[in-house]
This record gives C-alpha cells, structure tokens and sequence, in this order.
C-alpha cells in the first residue's frame, strides 16, 4: 500500500514538474516571439520615420532652391529678399516665392527630426522678417538681412541634407540677431563666434546642389535655378579638303 502511495505521490509530483517545465518553455517560447513581434513593429517603425524624414528633407531642399532661385538680370539679388526699392514685379514675385516656401513647411516641415524643426522654424520667421515692411531700418541693414538670411537657408540646407543622405547632422548655431548693430553678415568670418563658417560659399556662386528624391529622380539645383543636363552635341567632323 505504501508503495503504491509512493507510485502515486511520484506521478502526481513528476506530472506537476513536467507540466511546470512545459509551461515555462511555452512562455519562453511566446515571450520570445512576443518581443520578436515587437522589434520587428519597432524597426517598421522607424524605417518608417525615417522615410518620411527623408521625404520631407528632400521636398524642403527643392523648397529652399525654388525660393533663391531669382531670375532677373541686373545682379541685385538683395532686392528680391528684403523691402528694399524695388519694381511692383520685384515685390509680387518675391511674395510668390515666400508664400510657396511657407507652404511647403507646413506640408512637410513637421516630419523633420525636433533639431532641425527648430531650425527650419527660424528659418521661416526669418522669411516673414524679411517679407514685413520694415519701414524703420536702413537699407544697408537690409542688405544685411538679405545676406543673413541667404546664409541661413545654406545652413538648414546643409542640415536637411545631412538626413537626407543619412550624415551626422551640423552642430546647433543660434540664428541670426536681426537687432545687432553689427554689418558682418552672419555666418561670414565668424572669428570664434556661435556661428557656421560660411566663407567660401557666401564668396562662392552659392550652388544650390543635389537633390536626391526618393522615387530616385536626381535633380542639380544652381543659381538660376533647375539645372538640366543637356547631351553634349557631337563634335563636328572637318570636311577633307578638295
């Protein structure tokens, strides 16, 4: 009688453990493929995001060259930038540009990553600066401010691109002071000031450069604008002499 008491003990004991056992390895099992799900989801996720940050960065850098991009001929480009004296046509396409920039921020501007949200924030305030009357300040700050704000959209253009292109994205610099008494054009020989040293590109043609979009269409933005590439045409042959 024991001894079946012991059998029976022993069986209800090894079945406990082995349904015990079970059950751990079934939840091992299900954790396992519970958080397999969830990485998987998470990286989606992100790939995701990261998607529609490339997106946005590279629908806001043809933003930004359609908004230098300023076809006229007598050279003055600070006129179609700030409230200097300047032609009704002047004016009227000035505000195009401005308006179809703004626009294109609040389409796009909110996928961008927080840092570079707050740059492209300053950026349009700086465009809304620039677009106001301003009937109190000089036209030499004007100019400035024309300037400033060429070398700002270099600056965000640089760092839109750093996403775009999967780059470590440029250090943090405060936007320009548009209340400093100061001429120098931000950004220009900053000489250990806050700022990105622009030097060569504001002395430069100031290229737009390339936008690469994510349908795999590249385009070459200069600094009249859209630059197609033309084939080059043969070289013609010399007709042999008579």
């Amino acid at each position: 009688m024991t001894e079946m008491l012991a059998a029976l003990l022993g069986a209800i004991v090894g079945g406990a453990l082995s349904a015990w056992v079970g059950s751990r390895q079934t939840a091992k099992v299900l954790k396992h493929e519970t958080d397999l799900a969830a990485g998987e989801r998470r990286e989606a996720q992100r790939a995701d995001q990261e998607r529609r940050r490339t997106l946005a960065a590279d629908q806001l850098i043809a933003a930004l060259a359609d908004f230098v991009t300023v076809n006229r001929d007598d050279g003055d480009r600070s006129a179609a930038f700030v409230r200097i004296a300047a032609t009704a046509d002047v004016h009227r396409e000035r505000n195009g540009r401005a308006s179809a920039l703004l626009q294109a921020a609040s389409t796009h501007a909110h996928a961008l990553p927080e840092e570079l949200r707050e740059r492209w924030d300053a950026l349009t305030w700086m465009v809304r600066f620039n677009q106001s009357k301003q009937e109190e300040r000089t036209e030499d700050l004007r100019r400035r401010d024309a300037s400033d704000l060429l070398n700002y959209i270099e600056y965000v253009r640089r760092s839109l691109c750093a996403v775009s292109e999967g780059d470590p994205v440029p250090p943090h610099f405060p936007a320009p002071d548009v209340r400093r008494e100061e001429r120098r054009v931000w950004g220009y020989k900053p000489e250990g000031k806050d700022e990105p040293d622009l030097s060569e590109w504001q002395l430069s043609a100031r290229l737009v450069g390339k936008v690469t979009f994510t349908t795999g269409e590249v385009r070459w933005y200069g600094p009249n604008g859209l630059v197609v590439d033309l084939p080059q045409e043969p070289a013609e042959t010399e007709t042999p002499a008579d």
